[in-house]
């Protein structure tokens, strides 16, 4: 009993300290500095067009940096990230035309997602392009909390916003690649 109460303690050990191994401090801490730059962009710098959606442009720029970071890698991330662009584009676009017209209605929301996944898709740029309906959803949802935001105004601070994460998040790809090939180099001198 006693021997296998101690063979259970170190695999559990061993297994902790594999988990460990596997963290990445420089990750860790560069996908937080990305995370900071593009609340700081979208907050202040984005955010002081337009204060009152500050938060929003926060949680856009913070939300297209996470989704970039999912690539893994700078080269995997090019791509996607164009097409996230496009996608926000047309959201933001689809976003301008609807509220030209229209008031913020939920129906109006609704369709308006409709049109612009199923425009994704016609382009085939839909698995790619999921921070277009958050950025669609994000423009008609702060013209319903602040129904006097001119339509341009609101959906270009909100391309920005996705503008500034994705761009910070293929640098922070970028970073993480940079300081992975230099560890690896520094490791084979070793």
């Amino acid at each position: 009993m006693k021997n296998h109460s101690k063979n259970l303690i170190s695999r559990v050990q061993e297994s902790v300290k594999r988990a460990f191994a596997r963290v990445q401090p420089f990750v860790l801490l560069v996908s937080c500095v990305g995370i900071f730059i593009a609340y700081v962009m979208g907050m202040y710098a984005i955010g002081s067009f337009h204060r009152a959606s500050r938060w929003m442009g926060a949680l856009l720029a913070c939300t297209s940096v996470v989704m970039v970071l999912q690539a893994g890698s700078f080269r995997d991330a090019l791509r996607p990230a164009w097409m996230r662009m496009v996608g926000t584009f047309i959201g933001a676009a689809i976003g301008y035309a609807y509220l030209r017209m229209f008031h913020y209605s939920m129906g109006g929301m609704l369709l308006s997602v409709f049109l612009l996944e199923m425009l994704c898709m016609m382009l085939g740029i839909y698995a790619k392009s999921r921070i277009a309906t958050i950025t669609l959803i994000i423009i008609l949802l702060i013209s319903q909390m602040e129904p006097n935001i001119d339509p341009l105004t609101n959906c270009a601070l909100r391309f920005f916003e996705s503008a500034v994460g994705v761009g910070v998040g293929v640098g922070v790809l970028g970073s993480i690649e940079w300081w992975n090939n230099l560890r690896g180099r520094l490791h084979k001198a070793h």
